[in-house]
């Protein structure tokens, strides 16, 4: 399959590179992502200045993986890797931390590429996986073997698809996995997102000249509802699949559902 991979953590993060350059031994590979880290900004596009796009050569990915950078956002690095190399499906990720709840639908890159891909009629898969708090919104020295998990998933699935083409009524699949050190194996289709995980406040500080400065930032909740992709995620140590559905609802999203418990079921049957 002609693949388009892209992420938010920028071109030098260990999961964008491993997950490209396995797809390659299989897949027409072809990657487009920021060149530094953009987390949490969403499916934001970018209108007010242009956006700049290059051939990038760090030596990183294996020779049969075609690689650009962007000044611009995952979002805008998919709507410019589309309409360049018409891919069948775009993979955004894996990315360094769980993508779990509606806030991280609404906030995240990873999810945001996924669902900018699929406004443009192509499906897509965000891949995220669990790490240690300090290595959020960094990228850190984490190993290529510290992914093959999460993308061993990834690849089944898209061989899964290229066989029995994409799951109707789906728009893009979000999958979270626990850190290799806390995943059990076990694995679950969550369709139900939690509403809230953070408590957060304003930090206030200030700058080497005075001046008031201020954070966002928040603990996360220790009470999660169960049934929720949270609480699959934070208390069940599950592979957490959530199907992201932009239209239709009612019996159709529950098909639709049903379909990927399927696929799902037979990917990690294969893997068992």
């Amino acid at each position: 399959m002609r693949i388009l991979v892209t992420n938010d953590d920028g071109l030098t993060s260990m999961g964008i590179v491993t997950l490209a350059n396995e797809l390659a031994k299989e897949h027409e590979v072809h990657v487009v992502a920021p060149e530094t880290q953009l987390s949490s900004i969403g499916a934001a596009r970018t209108y007010n200045r242009p956006i700049r796009m290059w051939k990038w050569s760090g030596g990183l990915y294996s020779d049969s993986v075609s690689v650009y950078a962007t000044d611009g956002t995952p979002s805008d690095a998919v709507f410019m890797g589309i309409n360049m190399f018409k891919p069948e499906i775009v993979v955004s990720g894996v990315n360094l931390g769980e993508n779990i709840g509606l806030e991280s639908l609404f906030i995240s890159g990873t999810i945001g590429a996924v669902i900018q891909s699929s406004l443009m009629g192509t499906p897509g898969i965000a891949a995220s996986i669990e790490v240690p708090p300090h290595s959020k919104f960094i990228i850190p020295q984490i190993s290529a073997d510290y992914f093959s998990g999460i993308v061993k998933v990834v690849k089944g699935i898209i061989n899964y698809i290229k066989v029995e083409g994409w799951v109707k009524g789906i728009d893009a699949l979000s999958l979270n996995m626990p850190s290799p050190s806390r995943w059990n194996g076990g694995y679950a289709v969550v369709s139900h997102m939690a509403k809230r995980l953070f408590k957060e406040s304003i930090i206030e500080s200030s700058d080497p000249r005075g001046n008031k400065i201020y954070w966002r930032w928040g603990e996360e909740l220790v009470q999660l509802n169960a049934g929720t992709d949270a609480y699959v995620f934070y208390r069940e140590g599950k592979l957490t699949v959530t199907p992201i559905i932009l239209g239709d609802s009612g019996s159709e999203r529950n098909d639709a559902v049903k379909s990927v418990e399927e696929l799902i079921s037979k990917v990690m049957g294969f893997m068992a």
